[in-house]
């Protein structure tokens, strides 16, 4: 093997100044809010790690012999400096990097840099480079070989790859769009109508996960931060108001503890009534604890997410893509560096930068709005909605067929409601183009006069628009001729290809 500045070959390995491994590591684990014990360092090469709810055995027995004692002693040092699930994660990905840890034991600091740079920069993914360096951090405190405490800061200075870890933020390609998060908005609003009539008609797991992504929704929360909720960090308020207490995750040092007060939109508040109501106290098992409001692990928490997203949506959206998508929301009205900040939970300003530097302008804003920027314009699938004629519409009750004065224009003959306008509490135009019951008219034109007519309307709304959670007059009238615009092209090419939506 060649290696630079004629490093010594990775199967020479340095061992800590003090040799002997530790009798036992105390870890604390968070999720379950217990102390645990990892024993029989020296014997056992497989240690039993408890991290996010879930259970994880490292299997040293997979890394070479000559450098498993070495990376026992680190791994026992990040114990020391990481919560458990870095260490896990961490540890992962030195398993299958004894060659690179072997180099660094025997190597002296400016010898590893040339090292650095040329084998593990290039070829490493980021993750697998910060678990590298955060490796060496361990033998300056180990005393390993060349390596002491005061090089520390040396250690510091080794660059990961180069990645933008907010590539998709400024692509624009993790936010989910209007129209969908309308019908996220529509899917609440309908839970909620449907508990007012009867509070037992929907079940334990139903409610969960509406609960679940409401608060990726409305509050860009990690599924870690969701999933540590507990039955008594739930406030029900005389006024009907819900506010939760919620832990956050990925902080450091004594920020690691800090929580902090969400409250729910009054609208949907009584989702979270009624799942109180219906919780019932559960035995505690590997994945949760029976006070956890949810019982469910992080990762089953993602999962949720994705998967009532890719029923409602037809698309599945991650709680990565919620988190941003929320994010923006509150840049694109106006909130502030600072609120935006203790909105994600940050401890500092410089990452809601990236949501600032994409934000909408005023005037994208509107044109947005009139549904005529074109970073906002998706082709929509073929016939993705049905449609019907105007003959059609015409022979209907008059209670199914759409009218309705909004901001003083008369607008009827756009389509047909399912369950009839009479029983619908939505405003029907500003509502029925995002509403899964609608019906639109195959006739194109009518559409386009629908747009043309509520133009005049929006600026009025972009200037004065300050919400948060898409439920105001601007983002509503957005989603709306956004929908709109989607119709328009469904039935364009419908017509340009010859096809029929009823088919």
């Amino acid at each position: 093997m060649t290696t630079p500045n004629n490093l010594p070959a990775e199967e020479a390995v340095a061992l800590p100044a003090e040799p002997r491994l530790p009798s036992l590591i105390r870890y604390y684990d968070d999720f379950h809010d217990k102390v645990r014990t990892i024993s029989n360092l020296d014997s056992s090469d497989v240690w039993l790690v408890h991290a996010d709810g879930q259970e994880s055995r490292l299997q040293f027995s997979s890394v070479p012999n000559a450098c498993r004692t070495l990376l026992k002693h680190i791994v026992v040092d990040l114990f020391d400096r990481c919560d458990p699930s870095t260490v896990v994660v961490y540890a992962s990905k030195l398993f299958d990097r004894g060659d690179h840890l072997a180099v660094a034991s025997v190597s002296t600091p400016a010898d590893f840099a040339a090292y650095w740079n040329e084998r593990i920069r290039p070829a490493e993914t980021n993750m697998t480079a910060t678990a590298l360096r955060s490796s060496v951090h361990s033998m300056c405190n180990l005393s390993v070989g060349h390596w002491r405490p005061e090089f520390r800061d040396f250690v510091r200075t080794l660059r990961s790859p180069r990645v933008d870890i907010y590539k998709t933020v400024r692509t624009r390609e993790c936010f989910v769009p209007l129209d969908q998060q309308s019908i996220i908005i529509e899917y609440f609003d309908e839970m909620k109508e449907s508990l007012e009539q009867d509070a037992q008609s929907i079940s334990f797991i139903d409610l969960r996960n509406a609960c679940i992504l409401l608060m990726s929704h409305q509050h860009g929360l990690r599924p870690g931060s969701i999933a540590r909720i507990k039955i008594q960090d739930v406030r029900i308020h005389e006024s009907g108001s819900v506010h939760v207490s919620i832990p956050l995750i990925k902080l450091r040092g004594n920020d690691s503890l800090r929580r902090v007060t969400r409250r729910i939109k009054h609208d949907w508040a009584g989702l979270y009534v009624a799942l109180l109501s219906q919780r019932q106290p559960g035995p505690a098992s590997t994945g949760h604890s029976n006070d956890h409001l949810f019982q469910l692990t992080p990762a089953s928490v993602a999962s949720v997410i994705r998967n009532l997203t890719a029923e409602l949506l037809g698309e599945a959206w991650s709680p990565t893509d919620l988190r941003h998508t929320a994010a923006q929301r509150l840049a694109d009205v106006g909130a502030s560096h600072i609120s935006l900040s203790e909105f994600l939970g940050h401890t500092t300003t410089l990452t809601a930068n990236v949501y600032f530097d994409g934000s909408l302008t005023q005037a994208e804003r509107i044109n947005e709005a009139l549904s005529l920027s074109p970073i906002y314009t998706e082709i929509a699938q073929v016939a993705r909605t049905k449609t019907i004629s105007r003959d059609e519409l015409k022979k209907l009750p008059p209670t199914n067929q759409i009218g309705a004065v909004p901001h003083g224009i008369p607008i009827s003959g756009i389509g047909s409601c399912s369950i009839g306008q009479s029983l619908c509490a939505k405003n029907p135009v500003l509502s029925c183009y995002t509403c899964r019951r609608f019906l639109p008219v195959s006739d194109h034109r009518v559409h386009e006069d629908v747009v043309e007519s509520l133009r005049p309307v929006v600026k009025m709304f972009a200037a004065s628009s300050h919400s948060s959670d898409g439920t105001g007059s601007h983002a509503q009238l957005s989603r709306t001729l956004r929908a709109v615009g989607r119709v328009i092209q469904d039935l364009s090419i419908n017509s340009e290809t010859g096809s029929s939506a009823l088919e």
